[in-house]
C-alpha cells in the first residue's frame, strides 16, 4: 500500500489530466461553437455510455475524477515497478 500514498509521478499524471479536463470543460463558456464541449466529453470517454440524460454535467465531472484516480493508480504502479527494477540492476 506504500505505492499509492505519495507517488509523485502518479500525482503529476493525474494533475495533468485534471488540468486538461478543467480547461476543456471551461472552454464552452467562452466559445459558443458547435462542438466546443466535445473535448471534455472525449476526456471522459470510457464512461460516456453511462451518462444519464438528467444530471449529465455532474456525472461527467464524476467520470473525470474516476479517470484521474485510474491514471494515478496506473502511473504509481508503473513507476514503483520501474523503480524496483532499476534498483536491482
Amino acid at each position: 500500500m506504500r505505492v499509492f500514498t505519495a507517488s509523485r509521478p502518479g500525482l503529476f499524471g493525474a494533475g495533468v489530466y485534471l488540468i486538461a479536463f478543467i480547461s476543456a470543460a471551461v472552454y464552452p463558456l467562452f466559445s459558443r461553437d458547435t462542438f466546443s464541449g466535445l473535448a471534455a466529453v472525449m476526456l471522459a470517454w470510457p464512461w460516456i455510455d453511462f451518462l444519464p440524460l438528467r444530471s449529465a454535467k455532474f456525472m461527467l465531472v464524476l467520470f473525470a475524477v474516476l479517470n484521474a484516480a485510474i491514471i494515478y493508480i496506473f502511473v504509481s504502479v508503473v513507476s514503483s515497478f520501474l523503480g524496483r527494477l532499476l534498483r536491482r540492476t
